[in-house]
């Protein structure tokens, strides 16, 4: 009788699958709109929506604000955020921001609000 073997390329992507899903709920997944450019004002908007079922609502507004962080930094700015709008169903954080120059970008660390301020 022959037994059914499993191909070295189904198991590694088998392996990889797997590493992704564990990843996905472990890291709290979320999918992210494009940043898009809002106006000639300098200001981009950008959307995370979680899509794993362990996603808190803390974790996606730290993640969003990550994402925009990253956006700036890549612009050698800093972020400043000007609007910032969560929704339960999907859901979801919507931040509006802005990326400015990294002199002016000093936060307030003695602020008890859980955005940034900028001075």
């Amino acid at each position: 009788m022959r037994t059914p073997t499993i191909s070295a390329a189904a198991k590694t992507g088998a392996r990889a699958l797997l590493i992704a899903a564990a990843a996905c709920s472990l890291n709290a997944c979320a999918n992210y709109s494009q940043v898009i450019s809002e106006g000639d004002d300098g200001s981009y908007n950008l959307t995370a929506t979680g899509i794993s079922y362990t996603m808190s609502m803390p974790a996606l507004t730290a993640a969003s604000h990550e994402k925009a962080l990253s956006w700036c930094a890549a612009q050698d700015g800093d972020m400043q955020l000007r609007q910032q709008t969560r929704g339960w169903k999907p859901i979801q954080v919507e931040l509006n921001f802005r990326c400015v120059p990294k002199q002016m970008g000093q936060l307030d660390q003695s602020a008890s609000t859980s955005l940034p301020v900028v001075k």
